[in-house]
């Protein structure tokens, strides 16, 4: 398995100087950017072990206010855990505008920082705007969880919330917890965390906005079951579910805009698993796919005991759909 350790940096958008212009007139050279100084190589990937898989994203707002000074920086979107976050901070503190004068106003930029270690190909950061929809401007807290209150030790603890969005940025959000394995000091210690959460950018006119996301606590010592892969055909996943000789089917991909990349959430029980095709937010734009993603999140996957699936609850794959046909009469 080849694991990548890198960041992707998007490219910085200027937002202008928040000093009002009364003529049309060409940006000056700190206005468009310029003249920016800053690190040749974009935040590394923080790996805690070898098997380290994580991924997350940051999206900030820079304002330049003096040209020998580093920006002050605003959170708008962080999906990334604060190992990530710190590698994000260091490297905007050696940011410099030299070529900013007072004519200039306060210069604003707009990037964003996507971390990922792994062979998937990961779902983008959600757009500022997205149509009619309201803007997703998740903001996760600065820090971790210090601590994981549990009385066992046994085994992997989940913890599963849904979180919605009501109010305005300053609210936080309702919380619903709709699987735990864990103890009740640890569900209590999820929902203070989750009471950080904000999306600064509701105004409070909007519709409510939910996610759903996945607490896990791994015992020190623990050695968990693993997929071997990341990335499998379409047939050799059908091969790991229960039963497959008895699968039924009939799905033309090439009417699907063949071939496409399916991003598959193993949960199972009392969880829906979750198939969404690459790079969309939600189940797909395409409702020609529809059908066949339904099909392939309510498959469960075949497990050799409990402990296995305990352990690979809440894992990512991503199937590869080919273009051709799929039909299965399941009579075996």
């Amino acid at each position: 398995m080849r694991f990548l350790s890198a960041a992707s940096c998007g490219l910085l958008l200027a937002l202008g100087a928040a000093q009002a212009q009364t003529e049309v007139r060409a940006r000056s050279e700190a206005q468009s950017l310029a003249c920016l100084v800053k690190p040749d190589q974009p935040p590394r990937f923080p790996e805690k072990h070898k098997l380290d898989r994580g991924h997350g994203a940051m999206r900030v707002m820079l304002s330049f206010n003096k040209p020998d000074a580093a920006p002050q920086v605003e959170v708008l979107f962080n999906s990334a855990r604060e190992d990530m976050q710190d590698e994000v901070h260091a490297h905007l503190r050696r940011y410099r505008l030299p070529c900013l004068t007072p004519q200039d106003g306060t210069v604003k930029a707009v990037q964003e920082f996507s971390f990922s270690n792994t062979d998937r190909q990961a779902t983008p950061l959600p757009p500022e705007r997205s149509g009619e929809e309201p803007p997703f401007c998740l903001v996760m807290p600065r820090h971790d969880m210090e601590s994981w209150p549990s009385f066992s030790r046994q085994g992997i603890e989940h913890v599963v919330i849904a979180a919605t969005f009501a109010g305005d940025g300053s609210q936080p959000p309702e919380v619903k917890i709709i699987h735990s394995t864990a103890s009740a000091r640890a569900e209590a210690a999820v929902r203070a965390r989750l009471a950080e959460y904000r999306m600064p950018c509701r105004t409070g006119k909007e519709e409510r906005q939910s996610f759903q996301q996945q607490f896990s606590y791994v015992p020190s010592g623990h050695r968990r079951h693993v997929f071997k892969r990341e990335a499998f055909r379409l047939v050799e996943f059908l091969r790991m579910t229960r039963e497959p000789r008895k699968l039924k089917a009939s799905y033309d991909f090439n009417t699907m805009g063949c071939p496409f990349k399916v991003n598959y959430l193993v949960y199972g029980g009392a969880v829906p698993n979750e198939a969404k095709v690459k790079g969309e937010a939600r189940p797909s734009a395409d409702p020609n796919k529809l059908p066949f993603l339904t099909w392939l999140a309510g498959l469960q996957l075949s497990f050799k005991d409990d402990d296995q699936a305990n352990d690979l609850f809440g894992s990512e794959l991503q199937i590869d759909v080919p273009c051709g046909t799929l039909n299965l009469d399941g009579e075996g």
